[in-house]
């Protein structure tokens, strides 16, 4: 490494250090509000809607259903440009899970969930040496087995209308051609030089003479290209065998991983009915469509918003240190069940099922008041304040009215640090998110598929669609899903203002807020005994990034916003 480069890393470690300490302030410090503003209007449109994490996603996305597909279509063409244009956050590197619900009415979930490789020596991750769990966190042995390209395949083989040619041809321009670098990729690429440095490959792609490309640089991805082309021509899932399973293997073996090609050849996706709540109370009439375990997401927003109707949460004011407090009790309580319910379905004794019924709401409720003090809550049968896991999501509605809500990730940015050599395909750390003992539950094995915290959803009201939404953002997914579906359903906004609005997380007395709360509001909250936590910038991306879209189906208007969080696009005709 050049004397230049050594000290711009050496720079960059002190900048991303100071980040990390300034981005959340203690209310024993001074602290600048930042006063509400109102928020910018939704996209509208008649025919069609694509909010995804990139303005050229959504674009893309749009024309599939402007050239007559239909919303999976679009969602695929989506998906192959996110692998271009955000790379740091989602690709065939990783896997996830979606939501779709044909006009017809017939709902399905596709889990692509990554797996740990079959042969994986669990001692190796519970060494007590390891104290920081690098092990299972970055390099090749953080690599899960990625569920990505089986999970396209199922989109594309169910309900695809489109070649998959002309679906993936604009991300294969955009991989070979170049695009300009947005401010949000500069910013990671950024945060991320000690990661993207220590790997050739991701240093030969996202740095120019050894310094971070900056917003407006080209990004060129040519392998990126050529692993689409294959593809393309051979299928989706010729991933797994071939070259580019064996350039996948490389990657986690070559660093000291378990990875093997019969992981590979045996990876699928699955394909199930989603989990499906008819709420009652305040909220009855909406049946809320999901996703089940592996993640504890579905079930836990489900309860939530279970739990917001049982204590009348919001019927106090939003932004309210009432609705905050009581917000949080149930949120909490949420996680706390869900924490100790949901794994692996392979694995589980736990009865999940339970935790999206209301009968199991009237039993968590318990306890949950406006004279309780800021505390953890524990299961009824935390989270953390700073984790890593980020990911994408996007939302799409055809003309015909099917819908698809997906969420995707490589886990942290830039996941794993690898790239499976001559393929441009980033590779996941998904294996960070198992569990260690003395956790009883998620804990790493071969086979298995790790917790997430991922929820896409579909609301429906009387049976037809009228919110789809979903958003990144690790353990404060489900958080941040549940104040936007409250924002939505109890407190009648738009999507756009439902985004916008400013957000919250708990952890036990630890309350973290973005800095558009009043100052009123946050005293009343430290009488509640919360120590408060501020985010530095008024739209923090430790919040999410949410993409959401809303049906009037009496006019048969389609309104989609994106996230002022990251740089994502709503785009619709």
């Amino acid at each position: 490494m050049s004397k230049s480069a050594s000290v711009y890393r050496l720079t960059s470690q002190i900048i991303v250090s100071i980040f990390l300490l300034a981005t959340f302030i203690g209310c024993g410090q001074k602290f600048q509000l930042t006063p509400l503003q109102t928020p910018d209007p939704p996209v509208s449109g008649e025919n069609g809607m694509v909010v995804a994490a990139h303005p050229l996603a959504a674009e893309t996305g749009l024309q599939v259903l402007k050239d007559g597909g239909n919303a999976v279509d679009a969602t695929l063409a989506t998906l192959f440009m996110l692998n271009v244009v955000e790379p740091h956050a989602s690709g065939l590197g990783g896997g996830g899970f979606a939501v779709v619900r044909m006009a017809d009415g017939d709902a399905k979930v596709i889990t692509y969930r990554e797996k740990a490789p079959k042969e994986v020596d669990t001692d190796f991750y519970f060494d007590p040496i390891d104290t920081n769990h690098v092990r299972k966190n970055q390099g090749g042995t953080a690599i899960a087995v990625p569920g990505a390209a089986a999970g396209w395949a199922e989109l594309y083989e169910t309900w695809a209308t489109k070649p998959l040619a002309e679906l993936a041809a604009p991300a294969i321009k955009a991989a070979e051609n170049g695009f300009p670098i947005d401010a949000t990729l500069a910013k990671q690429i950024q945060n991320n030089f000690e990661k993207i440095s220590g790997d050739s490959l991701l240093t030969a792609i996202f740095l120019s003479d050894e310094l971070p490309l900056q917003e407006g640089d080209t990004l060129r991805q040519p392998d990126l290209a050529k692993t689409f082309r294959q593809l393309v021509d051979k299928n989706l899932r010729s991933f797994y065998r071939g070259f580019i399973a064996e350039a996948v293997v490389q990657a986690s073996t070559s660093a000291g991983g378990f990875m093997a090609l019969s992981d590979l050849e045996f990876y699928r996706a699955e394909k199930s009915d989603p989990v499906m709540t008819d709420f009652e109370g305040s909220l009855a009439g909406y049946t809320a469509l999901t996703v089940p375990p592996p993640s504890s997401g579905g079930s836990a927003l489900i309860e939530a918003l279970n739990l917001f109707d049982l204590t009348d949460a919001t019927d106090h004011p939003a932004l309210s240190a009432d609705a905050i407090h009581m917000m949080a009790q149930c949120l909490q309580q949420a996680y706390a069940d869900a924490k100790a319910t949901v794994e692996d379905p392979l694995a589980a004794n736990h009865d999940w099922q339970e935790l999206s019924t209301s009968a199991f709401a009237r039993m968590a409720a318990e306890g949950i008041s406006l004279d309780a003090k800021a505390g953890k809550r524990t299961a009824a049968r935390g989270p953390s304040l700073n984790d890593h896991g980020n990911t994408s999501h996007l939302v799409v509605v055809d003309k015909a009215g099917n819908a698809v809500s997906l969420t995707q990730s490589i886990n942290w940015f830039f996941g794993s640090g690898k790239i499976a050599p001559g393929t441009g395909i980033l590779m996941n750390n998904q294996m960070a998110d198992f569990s260690l003992p003395p956790d009883s539950i998620n804990i790493l094995a071969g086979g298995m598929r790790p917790r997430s915290n991922m929820a896409p959803l579909i609301l429906l009201k009387d049976g037809n669609p009228v919110l789809i939404v979903g958003t990144p953002g690790g353990v404060r997914i489900v958080a941040a899903m549940a104040q936007i579906v409250a924002n939505v359903i109890s407190y009648d906004m738009d999507i756009s203002a439902a985004i916008d609005y400013p957000r919250f997380f708990a952890n036990g007395e630890h309350l973290v807020l973005e800095n558009r709360f009043s100052k009123d509001v946050l005293k009343k909250l430290k009488k509640k005994k919360y120590i408060l936590h501020l985010a530095s910038t008024p739209y923090h991306v430790y919040f999410g990034g949410a993409h959401g879209i809303t049906i009037d189906q009496k006019i048969g208007m389609i309104y989609g916003a994106a996230d002022k969080r990251r740089g994502g696009a709503a785009r619709g005709y």
